[in-house]
């Protein structure tokens, strides 16, 4: 469950009546929410948050600026739907570590949701949006930019291992749904990622000892030769 959720839901309907107060939108979670999985007239935006997490089983406290949120986002006027989905991360000291929901600020929230209307004015409704500033999304947290050039644990990451990519530098996007690519797949999860680099090793492996094979092999059949030729020539005298 999301921590919050009575913030994210008042955040959402200020922002969005403010620009379109004659349209009712709603938002809801969906744990279920999937990339490019969803029916016709959805809208995905992806946006990457910063927000802190506390483990559950020992207490261990970290923060991430590349937490996942993905939207999923529909006009059928004068109703509009939002669907979201929050992926979470887990501790990378606990061996049966369990993966524990983003905790925002209210800022956090401002600023992720301001976003989430200034794509909604873009994709849906095909309007010209301001600077997200004019839409209230403030600063998120000043050590945001601190920690948005640190390393990105894919390994602790739902979003990356069902393969929602997290890059570890990287603007929010959006996109029309699209058919999800095998080779995408496979390169967004680190633990798919590991097992085809083993396999092509094994691959090279053999290749590798043919190869040595072949090169003792040459340099047997040229220095056999010239010794014999030596020998012979020392024999008769030549040498």
């Amino acid at each position: 469950m999301i921590k919050n959720m009575d913030i994210w839901e008042q955040t959402f309907q200020q922002l969005i009546r403010k620009k379109k107060p004659h349209h009712r939108w709603i938002l809801e979670v969906d744990r279920n929410l999937e990339l490019n999985r969803s029916g016709h007239g959805w809208r995905q935006y992806r946006h990457l948050g910063f927000a802190r997490f506390q483990c559950s089983l020992c207490g261990r406290s970290w923060i991430s600026a590349q937490v996942m949120i993905l939207f999923w986002m529909r006009l059928q006027e004068p109703y509009g739907e939002v669907k979201m989905r929050l992926f979470a991360q887990r501790c990378q000291k606990c061996e049966t570590a369990l993966f524990e929901e983003p905790r925002f600020s209210e800022e956090g929230i401002q600023a992720v949701l301001g976003s989430l209307v200034m794509r909604i004015l873009l994709r849906c409704y095909r309007e010209n949006v301001p600077q997200e500033r004019d839409l209230g999304a403030t600063c998120e947290d000043p050590l945001r930019e601190a920690f948005s050039n640190g390393s990105h644990d894919r390994e602790n990451c739902e979003a990356c291992l069902l393969g929602v990519f997290c890059p570890r530098q990287s603007n929010s996007r959006d996109s029309k749904p699209q058919p999800v690519a095998s080779s995408a797949w496979w390169c967004s999860c680190p633990a798919l990622t590991r097992a085809s680099n083993d396999s092509t090793q094994v691959q090279q492996s053999p290749f590798k000892k043919r190869r040595l094979i072949l090169i003792i092999s040459l340099g047997v059949a040229i220095i056999i030769p010239l010794i014999v030729v030596m020998v012979v020539l020392g024999v008769t005298g030549v040498l």
